[in-house]
């Protein structure tokens, strides 16, 4: 019983992370915005090179199991 909400919780957790990941990319997107900043350079924030980062990770990761499984 405890193993099945284990492994729903860890569902919860990545869910929550990628939330508070898009809040923080979203507030400094706003705020470069009220100071007139061209939309790319949001990616060049903290936030922004995270989600850069991570989506790197999963695009080798789906790379990684299409050709060595």
């Amino acid at each position: 019983m405890f193993l099945e909400y284990l492994y729903y919780l860890k569902f919860v957790a990545v869910l929550v992370a990628g939330a508070l990941i898009g809040r923080w990319l979203d507030q400094e997107r706003k705020r470069l915005k009220a100071k007139g900043e061209p939309w790319h350079k949001v990616l060049l924030t903290p936030p922004g090179i995270l989600v850069i980062i991570i989506l790197c990770v999963l695009v080798a990761f789906r790379a990684y199991l299409r050709y060595y499984s």
